[in-house]
Formats: C-alpha cells, sequence, structure tokens
C-alpha cells in the first residue's frame, strides 16, 4: 500500500495495515505522536470499535467512496484524543456517534441532498472559505447575522432528525472532502501530517439576547454535534466583532454550548479582530471586512488558491463533494441533486497521490 503525508486518508484501520495501524512494522503518521502507553490504548481502543462491528463500511456508502472522517484510522484517533486516550470513554462516544449516524442515514443524505439545499446550510453553519492559516488549518466562517430573519426561516420548519441530517451533511464536507484535500497541499510546515483540525471565525457583531434566546436549540445541537461527532476537529473558535455588551450575552448562553466546545472559543472586540487573527492567519486570507485581503463572502463556495496545480481544476462547483477511490486512482467527485437528477462528477485526482480507500 502507497501512503501520502505519512497516514492512509480514507483507509480504515485494518485497510491502513491491520488492526495496529500499521504498515511493515511502521507506525503511521497520525499515530506518531503517541507514547508507548498511548498507542498500546489506541490500538485496544481500535480492536473493541472492530469486534463490535463499528469499523464497518457505514450503510448507504457506496463501495469506491474512500472512509475519509468516518471510520479511518485519523477520525479514530480524534475520538481517542479527545477522552484523554481513556479507551472505555472513547469507545462509548464512538458508539454513541456511530448511531446518531445511523439514525440520520447520512451517508445516503450526502449524496442526494439537493444542491441549493446545500448551499443553503453553508449560510447557517460554519463552512470553509478556501483559506487556510499558517499551519495549514482550513478556516471556517459563519455569521451570525445569517441566524436570523427569512434566511433561519428554513431550519425552524425542520423536524428534530433533519436538523441531526442536514447539520451532519454540512459538517462532513469539511471532513471527507476538505481535510483530506488540505493534508494533500505542501505549502505548510510539517507537510508529513495529516490535517484533521479547522479554525472557525465567527462573526457576532450583530448579535442580541432575543436572537441568542432564538438560536438556543440551534446552538445545543450544533456544539453537541461538534463535541459528539466530530471530536477534535476544532482547533479555536474565534468569535469576532463582540459587542461590549456580549459578556452578559455570553453568561445566558453558555450553559447551552457544550463545555469541551466552550473551552476552545476566543471572544474578540471589533478593535482586536485584525491583530488577533494576524497571530495564526495571513493577511490575504483574512475577509476584508476585518482589514484584510480576502474577498471571499461568508457562505460562498471556497475559492482556494493552487487548485489547478493539486486538482486540474481551476474552481469547485456548488454542493457537496466526496473523494472516491479506483484501480489506484483518489477522484474528487461532486455529488448532490440537481433539479431531481443526481450528480456524479469527476472533478478531478490529485496529482502524484495514489492513496487507497
Amino acid at each position: 500500500m502507497k501512503m501520502e503525508n505519512g497516514a492512509a486518508h480514507g483507509a480504515t484501520v485494518e485497510e491502513a495495515g491491520g488492526a495496529n495501524g500499521t504498515k511493515n512494522g511502521e507506525i503511521t503518521g497520525s499515530t506518531a505522536g503517541l507514547t508507548a502507553d498511548e498507542l498500546k490504548g489506541f490500538h485496544s481502543f481500535v480492536e473493541q470499535c472492530r469486534e463490535q462491528g463499528l469499523l464497518q463500511r457505514p450503510a448507504g456508502l457506496p463501495a469506491d467512496d474512500t472512509l475519509d472522517g468516518l471510520v479511518d484510522e485519523i477520525t479514530l484517533l480524534r475520538f481517542f484524543s479527545a477522552r484523554a486516550f481513556d479507551v472505555p470513554g472513547a469507545l462509548r462516544q464512538f458508539q454513541e456517534a456511530q448511531a446518531i449516524r445511523s439514525s440520520a442515514n447520512t451517508a445516503e443524505a450526502y449524496d442526494t441532498i439537493d444542491i441549493d439545499d446545500f448551499e443553503h446550510l453553508r449560510t447557517i453553519y460554519p463552512h470553509w472559505t478556501g483559506h487556510r492559516d499558517k499551519h495549514g488549518l482550513p478556516i471556517c466562517t459563519l455569521d451570525a447575522a445569517k441566524l436570523d430573519g427569512p434566511n433561519f426561516a428554513k431550519y425552524h420548519n425542520y423536524t428534530p432528525s433533519q436538523v441531526t441530517c442536514r447539520a451532519i451533511t454540512s459538517l462532513d464536507y469539511l471532513t471527507r472532502f476538505v481535510l483530506p484535500l488540505c493534508s494533500a497541499m505542501k505549502d505548510r510546515p510539517e507537510p508529513e501530517k495529516p490535517i484533521s483540525k479547522a479554525v472557525y471565525v465567527v462573526d457576532i457583531s450583530s448579535i442580541s439576547l432575543k436572537q441568542a434566546w432564538n438560536i438556543r436549540g440551534y446552538a445545543q445541537s450544533i456544539t453537541k454535534l461538534l463535541a459528539v461527532c466530530y471530536p477534535e476537529v476544532v482547533n479555536h473558535i474565534y468569535l469576532v466583532n463582540a459587542p461590549a455588551y456580549f459578556s452578559k450575552i455570553f453568561n445566558f448562553i453558555k450553559g447551552w454550548i457544550d463545555p469541551n466546545t466552550a473551552a476552545k472559543l476566543i471572544i474578540v472586540e471589533s478593535a482586536n479582530v485584525l491583530t488577533t487573527l494576524l497571530e495564526t492567519i495571513d493577511l490575504e486570507c483574512i475577509p476584508e471586512r476585518y482589514g484584510g485581503q480576502s474577498k471571499v463572502e461568508c457562505g460562498s463556495v471556497p475559492c482556494v488558491d493552487g487548485l489547478k496545480d493539486l486538482l486540474g481544476i481551476e474552481s469547485l462547483p456548488n454542493g457537496p463533494i466526496k473523494w472516491t477511490f479506483d484501480q489506484g486512482t483518489r477522484s474528487a467527485v461532486a455529488v448532490g441533486e440537481n433539479e431531481g437528477t443526481l450528480r456524479k462528477e469527476v472533478l478531478g485526482q490529485i496529482n502524484g497521490h495514489n492513496l487507497t480507500p
């Protein structure tokens, strides 16, 4: 098996060389930072997941889809790390996450969601801008102003199961497509290490106590999903343009936010937004509205520099994108439904990257 960036993105642990996560006696890049005891615990966690059938290909997932962000080694390591390397705790959380995914039939939903609906999700859930921070982590943005009025009305019409399914479909764009793409980009520190986290920038300039009350269910839902199904994906969250009264609002809403997610929040007042973001993000990747040079609008399709060299395409299309692997070739494939027709459009292949599924 050939591997790039020190890890087999999209491979289950068995496919990546057995339950030990090794190939020919070599530990993959994703587990190389573990101590001997932690690695032993990780092996035990993986073995117990396998014994309980948790590492099987998810129901509804096409045979040629890679397993990025689902049951690959990097995903399992995130669960293990999130529980402070506690095997029983990691196993319980992974069981809960798999149950949530299974109940919402998320694998099939990702392929069949209406493309216009998916684009609307970009405005109510954090989405990748196409930019990365100084460490190569993708930058996801959200404008809290969109969580109100007509744009947010559709959310209130969703059933609880629809909320879960759409949220996971939106968040899976990051773990199933964006993180492997960013891992393949070499213009970053330590390019041999896979990218498994993201940076979030949320503009809260418009938030009021009334809006905070109205979105309390949304806040509870999204933070719980991030904590349970996407542990350790959040590197940190910048809450920017915080109004002077936000401390009172935060005291009101913090009880609705998962504690693990709340610990990663960085509240930034308007006067300090640019200087704070510049600590970890280059000026050209910071939106113009914060004093940077990026013209990418929040909620738009990602605008990715270097896409031509990597995938052979000029830009990304609307809708969800995933990775497939067939006959030694890893391809980016656009999916979703457009006017009643399911799309499966091969966008391009990662030049020089032959990764197994």
